[in-house]
């Protein structure tokens, strides 16, 4: 749980948008369980959930989709981290220039 406020926001929210979506999946198969179902007790409501695998499809489909969100995030922090280390490199050549250039000047 610690690790969750080391990820990036935009990762943050999609977990927690896939969260939502899994604790509404199961609380609309608890109401399904509940109007086929006319036993109050909580063991039928239980036992409903588990006969119906709507609510478990589409979890892991919910699931999928973060799994695949998450890997395209993971992909676009790899490229930009490519084009920072692009940048500093030339930010250093530039340095390194300039350095040159005031040298020079100090010579003349």
């Amino acid at each position: 749980m610690e690790q969750l406020a080391n990820l990036p926001l935009p990762a943050l929210m999609t977990f927690g948008a896939v969260l939502g979506i899994i604790f509404g999946v199961r609380h609309l198969g608890l109401l399904q369980g509940q109007k086929s179902a006319p036993a109050t007790t909580s063991a039928a409501q239980v036992a409903a959930v588990i006969v119906d695998p709507t609510a478990l499809n589409k979890a892991t489909t919910a699931l999928d989709g973060h799994t695949e969100a998450t890997r395209a995030l993971t992909k676009a922090c790899e490229q930009m981290s490519e084009h920072v280390r692009y940048l500093t490199a030339e930010m250093d050549r530039v340095r390194e220039e300039l350095r040159i250039q005031r040298e020079i000047r100090r010579d003349r």
